[in-house]
């Protein structure tokens, strides 16, 4: 049986997996690598560490299988999208600008100025700011033009640049393309005016490539290097959300899922016709392009979401394991007596954009308990995922689920009550990324019908909303949205207000 290597480069560390025509993933491996974030808000990450982690993930793979006992069809990619990787002919040069990184906030200003958001939105199809490819190129252009002259190519993904490495082709697939705001989403193509309005030279962006399309063989120094086959197939891959909603289940039109992880997501597959989002959503909704170029993902995110039971972990629950703050929420009962938490620990992006909003408790009373606080937290995610499927205005009967919170029953059954869908917990949830690159590979290979075959995403775990408990949160969502509005001039204030100083120092 024909199987493929796959491999995705994440934000902290590589994963290899060996994917089999049937959904099996074989046998994985992982290798870490750190970011540096540096003042400024400044946060990058060496290419070389990506190319590092991905030998010794692989490296992982053979000491757990024998390649040459396998029938490899080729490596399929995934990875981090809107990083700035400038390269030169044989490797990068300096570090990738990861997208977390915002130094280049008076260029977005700038570029807003001279473009003007709705000009922006228009052609890119989404809200540009300073974490867009845009800002950051016009940044290295005023502050590094050194370095930029020196490129004779800028990757945007990190996968694309470790695909360069192991065949020597540049390229950028679809769905990256579309969150660096230099692409035209209606046209499939890049902006190359736009750019040109900038003073930027399109000669250095990187040809366009489907995510299945193969562009090149593996390089004979690389096969020595990672212990495989002379001329293996690479193929291009596609950004980690593409892979991960493929992976998911929801691949096909009409079809949800999220992703609940230390932040989130909620996103879902339209035909690309669906173009306007609903009016006011425009800035906090994103619309990637899907694989298939007739289709677009639409994504709501969330800055933090299972990040907020971290913290309850780490300061009200006394480092106690995660099992057991699932007993503890499950002895509350639904509403939390009466108990509402805002999950905005550290601003939000949808369905609001709002650096300054914070997280509280609303409610507390003499009678509340850590159990209380606790299910709180997990019932304020939920709510504030409702909100973002509200914003998205699509949300199929069936909601597909990954990511680690997705372990967790209480917290499903929560969602589930909140959201008034079966859940649906995809097995497996660590490997949607590479299970989805190899599915999106595989289909092009006619190894597949659609982006989401049957009995190759299994299922482990559903969930059914509970009537009583489903009519108990429709009652407190509607306090939940309304809380932020109330609140918002209170959370400018409190960041406008200054530093309190140290007690010990006053």
């Amino acid at each position: 049986m024909p199987e493929l290597i796959a491999l995705d480069i994440g934000t902290t560390g590589t994963k290899a997996a060996l994917v089999s025509r049937d959904g099996r993933i074989l046998a994985s491996g992982y290798s870490a690598y750190a970011s540096h974030n540096q003042a400024g808000n400044r946060v990058e990450q060496e290419p070389d560490a990506w190319w590092l982690a991905t030998s010794e993930a692989i490296a992982q793979l053979r000491t757990r299988l024998s390649m040459h006992a396998h029938e490899l069809a080729g490596i399929a990619l995934s990875g981090q999208m809107q990083d700035l990787i400038p390269i030169a002919a044989d490797d990068a040069i300096g570090p990738a600008v990861l997208y977390s990184d915002t130094r280049s906030q008076r260029e977005a200003q700038m570029i807003i100025a001279q473009i003007g958001e709705e000009e922006l939105l228009r052609v890119t199809g989404n809200a540009q700011d300073a974490s867009s490819l845009l800002a950051k190129w016009c940044w290295l252009q005023a502050h590094d033009a050194e370095r930029l002259a020196a490129a004779q190519t800028i990757l945007f993904g990190a996968h694309s640049y470790v695909a360069w490495r192991l065949c020597g082709a540049t390229s950028c697939d679809y769905t990256t393309a579309s969150t660096t705001g230099l692409f035209d989403l209606d046209h499939n193509v890049w902006a190359t005016d736009l750019l040109a309005r900038l003073g930027l030279d399109p000669q250095k962006l990187p040809p366009l490539a489907a995510a299945a399309a193969q562009i090149g063989t593996l390089k004979t120094a690389a096969a020595r290097a990672l212990g495989l086959p002379a001329d293996l197939a690479v193929f291009a891959g596609a950004g980690d959300l593409a892979a991960t909603t493929v992976g998911a289940g929801a691949g096909e039109p009409n079809r949800s899922y999220g992703y609940l992880g230390m932040s989130g997501w909620v996103a879902a597959t339209l035909r690309a016709t669906v173009r306007a989002v609903p009016p006011g959503a425009e800035r906090s909704i994103f619309t990637l392009r899907h694989p298939d170029l007739q289709r677009v993902v639409r994504v709501a995110p969330m800055l933090t979401a299972g990040g907020n039971l971290d913290w309850v972990r780490a300061e009200i629950a006394r480092d106690e394991d995660y099992g057991a703050l699932n007993e503890i929420a499950a002895a509350a009962p639904v509403g939390s007596n009466g108990m509402i938490y805002l999950p905005y620990l550290n601003g939000e992006r949808s369905p609001f954009r709002d650096p300054h909003a914070r997280a509280c408790f609303v409610g507390i009373g003499g009678r509340t308990t850590r159990a209380d606080l606790i299910r709180a937290v997990m019932e304020g995610v939920c709510f504030a995922y409702r909100s973002l499927f509200d914003g998205l205005e699509t949300m199929a009967e069936t909601l597909y689920v990954v990511g680690g919170g997705a372990k967790s029953d209480v917290w499903m059954q929560i969602l589930a009550d909140v959201l008034g869908r079966e859940l649906q917990v995809v097995a497996e949830p660590e490997h949607a990324a590479v299970r989805g690159a190899a599915i999106i590979v595989g289909r092009e290979m006619g190894w597949y019908e659609d982006f989401a075959p049957r009995d190759i995403i299994p299922v482990a775990r559903s969930y059914a909303p509970r009537d009583r408990a489903h009519s108990a949160y429709e009652e407190q969502y509607g306090v939940f949205v309304a809380l932020y509005p109330r609140l918002r001039s209170a959370f400018a204030q409190l960041a406008a207000a200054p530093a309190v100083l140290d007690p010990s120092r006053s």
